[in-house]
């Protein structure tokens, strides 16, 4: 179903390369990381961010309408594979839902959360 007042439609996902702090890239996410296609091409958009050697990357899930739990068991999967790899998934500015649901199912405080990129660039700069 598209929504007539953004122009998104809302049963799709969307992301992209937005911009890079400190060396870290971030993926800006917007619509629904649900069972199915959208879960599937959030994972393969994860995997490629390692694969090319990047363990370390960041999430913007500012504009995630709806996660549901496939969705956040696959964001649980990546923050382990990354740290595996020596990395890490850092979640910047997730939406009121996503956060909601990172404390429901007590994940919250698993993962580095920031307000916004400029939080992460500060922290990026003390913990080096």
């Amino acid at each position: 179903m598209a929504d007539r007042r953004s122009g998104l439609d809302r049963r799709k996902l969307d992301m992209i390369v937005d911009y890079q702090v400190q060396s870290i890239p971030i993926l800006r996410c917007s619509g629904r990381i649900t069972i199915g296609d959208t879960v599937t091409y959030f994972s393969s958009k994860c995997l490629e961010m390692m694969q090319r050697g990047r363990p370390t990357f960041a999430l913007d899930l500012s504009g995630i309408n709806h996660i549901d739990s496939t969705g956040i068991g696959r964001l649980a999967s990546h923050l382990t594979s990354a740290r595996t790899r020596g990395g890490d998934l850092k979640l910047v500015s997730p939406s009121r839902k996503v956060e909601s649901v990172l404390r429901t199912t007590c994940l919250y405080d698993l993962f580095h959360i920031f307000s916004s990129a400029q939080e992460l660039a500060e922290f990026s700069t003390v913990h080096r």
